[in-house]
Protein backbone atom coordinates (compact mmCIF):
# COMPACT_ATOMS: atom_id res chain seq x y z
CA UNK A 1 0.00 0.00 0.00
CA UNK A 2 1.51 3.33 -1.01
CA UNK A 3 3.30 5.03 1.60
CA UNK A 4 2.03 8.73 2.39
CA UNK A 5 5.20 10.47 1.08
CA UNK A 6 5.16 8.62 -2.48
CA UNK A 7 2.76 9.00 -5.29
CA UNK A 8 2.69 5.78 -6.90
CA UNK A 9 3.15 6.14 -10.61
CA UNK A 10 0.43 4.61 -13.03
CA UNK A 11 2.93 2.04 -14.16
CA UNK A 12 3.00 0.92 -10.50
CA UNK A 13 -0.01 0.84 -10.10
CA UNK A 14 -0.33 -1.03 -12.81
CA UNK A 15 2.19 -3.81 -12.08
CA UNK A 16 0.34 -4.06 -8.57
CA UNK A 17 -2.95 -4.63 -10.26
CA UNK A 18 -1.35 -7.28 -12.70
CA UNK A 19 -0.34 -8.85 -9.68
CA UNK A 20 -3.27 -8.97 -7.18
CA UNK A 21 -5.23 -10.12 -10.57
CA UNK A 22 -3.01 -12.94 -10.32
CA UNK A 23 -3.14 -13.56 -6.75
CA UNK A 24 -6.87 -13.68 -7.08
CA UNK A 25 -7.20 -16.09 -9.96
CA UNK A 26 -4.91 -18.36 -8.08
CA UNK A 27 -7.12 -18.04 -4.90
CA UNK A 28 -10.10 -18.82 -7.49
CA UNK A 29 -8.36 -21.68 -8.61
CA UNK A 30 -7.83 -23.41 -5.26
CA UNK A 31 -11.65 -23.23 -4.68
CA UNK A 32 -12.49 -24.35 -8.16
CA UNK A 33 -10.52 -27.34 -8.05
CA UNK A 34 -11.69 -28.19 -4.30
CA UNK A 35 -15.62 -29.86 -4.79
CA UNK A 36 -16.32 -29.99 -1.28
CA UNK A 37 -15.73 -26.09 -0.75
CA UNK A 38 -16.10 -24.12 -3.57
CA UNK A 39 -16.93 -21.11 -2.17
CA UNK A 40 -14.46 -20.47 0.56
CA UNK A 41 -12.99 -17.36 -0.73
CA UNK A 42 -15.83 -15.75 -1.30
CA UNK A 43 -17.84 -16.78 1.90
CA UNK A 44 -14.65 -16.49 4.15
CA UNK A 45 -14.35 -13.00 2.67
CA UNK A 46 -17.86 -12.46 3.18
CA UNK A 47 -17.65 -13.02 6.73
CA UNK A 48 -14.87 -11.57 8.07
CA UNK A 49 -15.65 -8.46 6.54
CA UNK A 50 -19.11 -8.66 8.30
CA UNK A 51 -17.43 -9.41 11.26
CA UNK A 52 -15.63 -5.98 11.26
CA UNK A 53 -18.25 -4.07 10.31
CA UNK A 54 -20.22 -5.79 13.59
CA UNK A 55 -17.07 -4.58 15.58
CA UNK A 56 -16.92 -1.09 13.65
CA UNK A 57 -13.76 -1.12 12.40
CA UNK A 58 -12.43 1.48 10.50
CA UNK A 59 -12.44 0.92 6.32
CA UNK A 60 -8.78 0.15 6.18
CA UNK A 61 -9.52 -2.45 8.30
CA UNK A 62 -12.71 -3.82 6.16
CA UNK A 63 -10.38 -3.65 3.32
CA UNK A 64 -8.08 -6.15 4.52
CA UNK A 65 -10.38 -8.56 5.42
CA UNK A 66 -12.18 -8.41 2.46
CA UNK A 67 -8.96 -9.17 0.89
CA UNK A 68 -7.33 -11.57 3.47
CA UNK A 69 -10.30 -13.46 2.78
CA UNK A 70 -10.32 -13.80 -0.77
CA UNK A 71 -6.50 -14.95 -0.70
CA UNK A 72 -6.84 -17.11 2.87
CA UNK A 73 -5.74 -20.29 1.20
CA UNK A 74 -2.24 -19.15 -0.32
CA UNK A 75 -0.23 -21.42 1.70
CA UNK A 76 2.73 -19.56 3.68
CA UNK A 77 6.32 -19.83 1.76
CA UNK A 78 8.73 -23.23 2.81
CA UNK A 79 11.30 -20.54 3.39
CA UNK A 80 11.57 -18.21 6.11
CA UNK A 81 10.75 -18.19 10.18
CA UNK A 82 8.00 -18.16 10.33
CA UNK A 83 6.94 -19.53 6.89
CA UNK A 84 5.31 -16.03 5.11
CA UNK A 85 2.42 -16.30 2.58
CA UNK A 86 3.72 -14.92 -0.83
CA UNK A 87 2.13 -12.19 -0.66
CA UNK A 88 4.44 -10.95 2.13
CA UNK A 89 7.10 -10.51 -0.90
CA UNK A 90 5.96 -7.63 -2.40
CA UNK A 91 5.98 -4.83 -0.48
CA UNK A 92 2.27 -3.13 -1.17
CA UNK A 93 0.94 -6.44 -0.11
CA UNK A 94 3.12 -7.26 2.76
CA UNK A 95 -0.10 -6.08 5.54
CA UNK A 96 -2.17 -8.78 3.79
CA UNK A 97 0.06 -11.63 3.33
CA UNK A 98 1.01 -11.20 7.21
CA UNK A 99 -2.88 -11.38 8.02
CA UNK A 100 -3.03 -14.64 6.31
CA UNK A 101 -0.07 -15.93 7.61
CA UNK A 102 -1.15 -15.79 11.16
CA UNK A 103 -4.19 -16.84 10.76
CA UNK A 104 -2.82 -19.94 12.07
CA UNK A 105 -2.28 -18.98 15.55
CA UNK A 106 -4.33 -19.45 18.53
CA UNK A 107 -5.72 -17.50 21.49
CA UNK A 108 -3.35 -19.55 24.48
CA UNK A 109 0.00 -19.43 22.51
CA UNK A 110 -0.40 -23.18 20.82
CA UNK A 111 -0.27 -22.49 16.84
CA UNK A 112 1.59 -21.61 13.91
CA UNK A 113 3.53 -20.41 13.04
CA UNK A 114 4.99 -18.08 15.33
CA UNK A 115 3.67 -19.24 18.51
CA UNK A 116 1.97 -15.96 19.31
CA UNK A 117 -0.47 -15.20 21.74
CA UNK A 118 -3.55 -13.33 22.89
CA UNK A 119 -3.66 -9.63 21.33
CA UNK A 120 -0.33 -10.34 20.02
CA UNK A 121 -1.91 -12.07 16.58
CA UNK A 122 -2.83 -9.57 14.44
CA UNK A 123 -6.67 -8.73 14.82
CA UNK A 124 -7.71 -9.54 11.36
CA UNK A 125 -5.92 -12.90 11.72
CA UNK A 126 -7.81 -13.94 14.56
CA UNK A 127 -11.02 -12.63 12.60
CA UNK A 128 -9.97 -14.52 9.37
CA UNK A 129 -8.73 -17.85 11.39
CA UNK A 130 -12.01 -18.18 13.17
CA UNK A 131 -14.10 -17.26 10.30
CA UNK A 132 -12.46 -19.64 7.76
CA UNK A 133 -12.64 -22.35 10.73
CA UNK A 134 -16.21 -21.36 10.77
CA UNK A 135 -16.75 -21.34 7.19
CA UNK A 136 -15.13 -25.00 6.80
CA UNK A 137 -17.79 -26.79 8.98
CA UNK A 138 -20.33 -24.36 7.41
CA UNK A 139 -19.65 -25.60 4.32
CA UNK A 140 -19.31 -29.76 5.85
CA UNK A 141 -22.95 -29.18 7.28
CA UNK A 142 -24.83 -27.62 5.03
CA UNK A 143 -23.17 -26.12 1.20
CA UNK A 144 -25.08 -23.98 -0.97
CA UNK A 145 -24.72 -23.68 -4.87
CA UNK A 146 -22.63 -20.79 -5.74
CA UNK A 147 -23.24 -16.95 -6.16
CA UNK A 148 -26.11 -16.97 -3.78
CA UNK A 149 -25.96 -15.92 0.09
CA UNK A 150 -25.15 -17.41 3.59
CA UNK A 151 -28.34 -16.85 4.42
CA UNK A 152 -29.37 -19.79 2.58
CA UNK A 153 -27.35 -22.15 4.99
CA UNK A 154 -29.91 -24.00 7.43
CA UNK A 155 -30.46 -22.82 10.95
CA UNK A 156 -28.96 -26.35 12.26
CA UNK A 157 -26.03 -25.89 9.73
CA UNK A 158 -25.32 -22.24 11.53
CA UNK A 159 -25.73 -23.67 15.12
CA UNK A 160 -23.37 -26.67 14.49
CA UNK A 161 -20.73 -25.05 12.81
CA UNK A 162 -21.10 -21.96 15.69
CA UNK A 163 -21.17 -24.86 18.58
CA UNK A 164 -17.65 -26.05 17.26
CA UNK A 165 -16.15 -22.57 17.00
CA UNK A 166 -17.50 -21.96 20.95
CA UNK A 167 -15.98 -24.83 22.53
CA UNK A 168 -12.45 -23.41 21.45
CA UNK A 169 -13.09 -20.16 22.57
CA UNK A 170 -10.49 -19.30 24.72
CA UNK A 171 -7.85 -22.06 23.59
CA UNK A 172 -7.98 -21.37 20.38
CA UNK A 173 -9.98 -18.64 19.50
CA UNK A 174 -10.61 -15.13 20.93
CA UNK A 175 -13.60 -14.96 23.43
CA UNK A 176 -14.83 -11.73 22.46
CA UNK A 177 -14.79 -12.71 18.76
CA UNK A 178 -16.32 -15.68 19.69
CA UNK A 179 -19.29 -13.41 21.46
CA UNK A 180 -19.33 -11.17 17.95
CA UNK A 181 -19.73 -14.82 15.56
CA UNK A 182 -22.93 -15.03 18.14
CA UNK A 183 -24.15 -11.67 16.88
CA UNK A 184 -23.81 -12.87 13.33
CA UNK A 185 -24.90 -16.08 13.51
CA UNK A 186 -28.43 -14.92 14.97
CA UNK A 187 -28.64 -12.14 12.60
CA UNK A 188 -28.08 -15.20 9.54
CA UNK A 189 -30.61 -17.65 11.31
CA UNK A 190 -32.98 -14.43 11.58
CA UNK A 191 -32.57 -13.21 7.96
CA UNK A 192 -29.83 -11.52 7.70
CA UNK A 193 -28.59 -11.09 3.80
CA UNK A 194 -25.12 -11.90 3.20
CA UNK A 195 -23.98 -11.98 -0.68
CA UNK A 196 -21.08 -13.76 -1.73
CA UNK A 197 -20.95 -12.83 -5.38
CA UNK A 198 -17.61 -13.70 -6.90
CA UNK A 199 -15.42 -10.87 -7.42
CA UNK A 200 -14.35 -9.30 -10.98
CA UNK A 201 -10.72 -9.90 -11.10
CA UNK A 202 -10.26 -7.45 -14.00
CA UNK A 203 -11.62 -4.45 -11.15
CA UNK A 204 -9.27 -6.11 -8.34
CA UNK A 205 -7.67 -2.90 -7.82
CA UNK A 206 -10.85 -1.60 -5.86
CA UNK A 207 -10.43 -3.67 -3.16
CA UNK A 208 -6.98 -1.61 -2.12
CA UNK A 209 -6.67 1.52 -0.89
CA UNK A 210 -4.20 3.98 0.11
CA UNK A 211 -4.50 3.82 4.03
CA UNK A 212 -4.26 0.20 4.31
CA UNK A 213 -0.76 0.84 5.11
Amino acid sequence: FPSHDITPSPLDENLLSNELQAFLRLAQLIDQTDPENPMAATEVSALAEAMGQLMDLPPRQLHRLRLSGLLHRLSPLPTGSPPSSPLETIPQMAVIGTIITHQGEWWDGSGQPAGLAGVAIPLESRILGLVTYFQSHLTHYCPIQPGTNLTLHSDQSLTLAFELCQKQGGERWDPQLISILSVLVNSLQQGLSLPVPCPKIAGGMWLLDSHSA
